[in-house]
């Protein structure tokens, strides 16, 4: 992670904000609200399912070997993705599983380098959404974070939708389409992050605006705790 961390910071993009020095997911939302207050107000709010778990090692391999050409260093990390886990059997004990080797995908969650690789895969998701002319057809951004990520733009969110579910099919991740949706802000919120961004109301005047806060979700989970 060490060695690999500072070669692939730099290709990394500027929608990506999750385990990169000086950002976080705070600075994700409040790209998404800038997004929507600048007339960006089609959403794609997008659900991964299992991202951690389907990410392909043969793609992802060919993605660290473009920047990578130690043959050692490349075993390791092929080593590494097909590793056995332990897990929760479900009945208190534990039990080991090499799921990664036998299905050739997934990468371990709570590594120390599982963060890294699932940046360095989304990123090919963000550059096919740019270089096959979807930032510009559409006007739209992507903010990533991680496994979440929305798109925000100008065109008819179904559009994006559709454009969103074609790239990831190409890159065999699958998305959940209960929890996938898209709308029209303010007119319906958008909720990234555990954040809530839509119509709001000055208290002193009644005056509507763009404003963000926590989701009824997170509210209850920081009460519960």
């Amino acid at each position: 992670m060490l060695v690999l961390s500072p070669i692939f910071e730099a290709d990394l993009q500027p929608e990506q904000y999750a385990y990169r020095p000086g950002r976080g997911a705070l600075d994700a939302v409040r790209r998404a609200h800038r997004l929507l207050t600048t007339g960006r107000r089609e959403v794609v709010d997008a659900d991964l399912s299992d991202y951690f778990g389907r990410i392909p090692h043969a793609e992802l391999m060919r993605s660290i070997a473009r920047r990578v050409s130690d043959g050692r260093l490349l075993g390791w990390v092929k080593a590494w993705l097909e590793m056995a886990v332990e897990e929760d059997d479900g009945r208190g004990g534990r039990r080991r599983t090499n799921r990664a080797r036998r299905e050739r995908k997934g990468t371990p969650q709570g590594s120390p380098i599982s963060p890294l690789f699932s940046n360095i895969y989304m990123r090919r998701f963000i550059l096919g959404w740019k270089v096959l002319g979807y930032a510009r057809r559409f006007k739209a951004e992507i903010v990533n974070y991680a496994d979440d990520f929305a798109v925000l733009g100008r065109a008819p969110a179904a559009a994006m939708l559709t454009a969103v579910e074609g790239l990831m099919k190409r890159l065999k991740l699958p998305m959940n389409a209960e929890k996938t949706r898209s709308c029209r802000v303010p007119e319906e919120p958008m909720t990234f992050l555990g954040y809530r961004i839509g119509r709001n109301y000055r208290p002193d005047t009644g005056a509507a605006y763009i404003g963000t806060r926590p989701s009824r979700r997170a509210s209850g989970a920081s009460a519960a705790a």
